[in-house]
């Protein structure tokens, strides 16, 4: 994946007039929390597929992503975490974090 930088005003309008702007990795919306950093995110213009042969960008090949995906876009694997892996991170939380998901699993999972 490749990033768009030097788009332009026009561009980057284009893009985001013709979506329905929300993140199309994680798809958090305008006016979110970012769950990492604590501040509301921010958009950014991304291209979908890296265009090696003219290295013009396409408009069709462009995408919007929230700060975060935009950030760490290039490390992010595609392998989705496992069960153990998951629990132990909630292991390793606080007491206050591991009760926030107890929390939030009550509440999805109406138990």
């Amino acid at each position: 994946m490749a990033f768009a930088p030097g788009l332009s005003d026009k561009q980057r309008t284009y893009v985001l007039a013709g979506h329905d702007i929300y993140c199309r990795m994680c798809g958090v919306i305008p006016g979110d929390i970012d769950d990492l950093t604590g501040r509301r995110v921010d958009f950014y213009i991304g291209l979908d597929e890296a265009n090696e042969i003219c290295g013009e960008e396409d408009m069709s090949n462009l995408r919007t992503l929230c700060s975060t995906c935009y950030q760490g876009a290039m490390s992010i694997t595609a392998a989705k975490p496992t069960t153990i892996w998951l629990l132990s991170q909630v292991r390793r939380a606080g007491r206050d974090e591991q009760r926030a998901v107890l929390k939030w699993l009550r509440e999805k999972f109406k138990i």
